[in-house]
């Protein structure tokens, strides 16, 4: 078995250190310091998924108490312990990624730092992203604000020169007329390291873009799966746009999970809020999906990347957290894969870390729709 996380406090606690950004404009501007006030609050939404999340986890711990060592824990090497792992794992990643396309409102934000080394050179680059939407309902209309920020903070060789390729800032807000309003950044650049969170702020300045009042997707939840027809769906819709799977990774093809341990997320002064899940993907088994491959590919422009692992390391490992409803708390996906990038061949080695929340507060448009009037003013 390759070598995976270790499950200790010390790890537990660097891994759950929570970090955001602030994104900055000048022809339009928004403030985004007081967003994502409530990772930490438990949702109140209903989880669509959520008994089946309880069953999985219970069935996990049936088994793993039932196999403790001599000092009373659970005996993680234990067989029995290692295949329910496996496979509960999967289930719980799979119901979170599935519960989010049920959801009334939520927001997430992700921070990627990554290496790319091929034959032109190599660059390090920093990926923010901020997801805030609404879902269409009897009470309210559906809303959609998202934007995309990608800085290169280094970069070596020959791939120099195509800079700013690799640099780009995007928002795009939908209204309650399922109208599409884009705007484009320009130059990007770190910002003041945010204190609350622990990571530096990527900026820019945002001016409207070519995308402007077009026809968008209805901001609607999307349909039920049930349990059972999970694996058929992921596989059905791979490759293609907005997928509901999360790390392009086909979590339920068999054999596909090598490693997954369940721990229980205690917190002294609320009690049991969730679980923290380590999952490792046997790659050798990846590569050979072809679902997961789709995925893969389609997520980054490449029609033949694929997964890199080695007999220490993983080429895929996931680390979530989940509410005890079974929605995301958080999850962090680090990997390493190879392949052809915009041309050149080479490798790419990443770590994505997501954080959500389902507050009212957090989940609220108000600062968004003013930017897009001011931003529908300065179009004219």
């Amino acid at each position: 078995m390759k070598k995976f996380i270790g499950i200790t406090a010390v790890a537990a606690s660097a891994f759950l250190s929570a970090c955001f950004i602030a994104g900055c404009a000048e022809s339009v501007s928004v403030e985004h310091g007081d967003i994502m006030l409530d990772n930490d609050v438990a949702p109140t939404l209903e989880a669509s998924y959520a008994q089946y999340t309880q069953a999985a986890v219970d069935e996990y711990f049936a088994v793993a108490e039932s196999h403790l060592t001599e000092d009373n824990e659970i005996d993680y090497e234990n067989p029995e312990v290692i295949e329910t792992g496996k496979d509960v794992a999967a289930k719980l990643f799979a119901y979170a990624c599935y519960n989010e396309r049920q959801l009334d409102q939520y927001v997430f934000f992700a921070t990627q730092e990554g290496d790319t080394d091929i034959s032109a050179g190599s660059a390090t680059a920093l990926k923010q992203e901020y997801y805030l939407r609404i879902n269409e309902t009897d009470k309210t209309c559906g809303y959609r604000y998202h934007y995309t920020i990608k800085y290169v903070s280094k970069i070596e060789g020959t791939i120099s020169m195509f800079r700013d390729a690799f640099e780009s800032a995007r928002t795009r807000i939908t209204d309650k007329t399922d109208l599409l309003y884009r705007l484009e950044g320009s130059n990007i650049h770190l910002g003041e390291k945010s204190e609350l969170f622990g990571v530096e702020i990527l900026g820019c300045n945002w001016e409207t873009g070519s995308d402007w009042g077009e026809p968008d997707i209805r901001m609607v939840k999307a349909d039920y799966i049930e349990p059972e027809k999970i694996a058929e769906d992921i596989e059905a819709v791979a490759g293609e746009e907005n997928i509901t799977m999360r790390a392009n990774i086909n979590i339920l093809a068999e054999d596909i999970v090598e490693s997954g341990i369940i721990i229980k997320d205690e917190s002294e002064e609320n009690g049991l809020e969730g679980y923290i899940v380590f999952l490792s993907v046997d790659t050798d088994v990846a590569n050979r999906d072809p679902a997961s491959l789709k995925m893969l590919r389609k997520a980054n422009g490449s029609d033949n990347c694929e997964w890199v692992g080695d007999n220490e390391t993983s080429g895929l490992s996931i680390v979530f957290r989940i509410w005890k409803n079974g929605l995301f708390r958080m999850y962090s996906v680090s990997e390493k894969w190879k392949g052809k990038i915009s041309g050149f061949s080479g490798t790419a080695d990443s770590s994505t870390q997501y954080y959500y929340s389902y507050s009212d507060r957090d989940c609220d448009m108000t600062k968004y729709l003013e930017m897009l009037e001011e931003a529908k003013k300065n179009k004219g």
